[in-house]
Parts: structure tokens; sequence; C-alpha cells
């Protein structure tokens, strides 16, 4: 009896031929399965929050704002005194 040396193959191929395919396709599917849970995350939350967050600023608000405007105009009504563009 000869011992011949047995090389593993797996479906015709060799033995550490299939963990790169493998591992790519578990990383594929984990992906994919991130992405769809991540828009169905981001759907839910939106119609729990409603439209009402996206209104547009309050008196209040825009009050807060108007300072900053009269600002600027007094910056700019300075700059043109001055000569500058």
């Amino acid at each position: 009896m000869t011992q011949q040396s047995q090389n593993p193959k797996a479906l015709g191929k060799p033995k550490g031929s299939l963990n790169a395919p493998i591992a790519a396709f578990t990383m594929a599917v984990i992906l994919c399965s991130y992405c769809f849970s991540s828009i169905r995350t981001a759907r839910r939350d939106a119609q729990i929050q409603g439209p009402s967050s996206y209104q547009r600023a309050t008196p209040s608000e825009r009050k807060d704002e108007s300072w900053v405007q009269q600002a600027l105009e007094e910056s700019r009504a300075q700059n043109d005194e001055k000569g500058r563009p």
C-alpha cells in the first residue's frame, strides 16, 4: 500500500479559497440589514415627530433674529461711510 498525499478540496477548489467569498457575502448581508433597519428607524422617527418640527420660527424667535439683522445693517452703513465695499 502506498500513501498518497491528498490535497483537501471543497467543491473542486483549494480549501481556503471559499473563505473570502463567504466573508464578503456575510458582510454584504450585515450591511444591507443595517441599512434597512436605519431607514425604517428614520421613517418611524419622522412620523413620531410629525410636521410640527418643521414649522417656521415663532414671533419671539424672529424678534431674536431682528437684532442680528439690525447689527448687520449698521455695520454695512458704517462701511459705506468709510468707503469700504
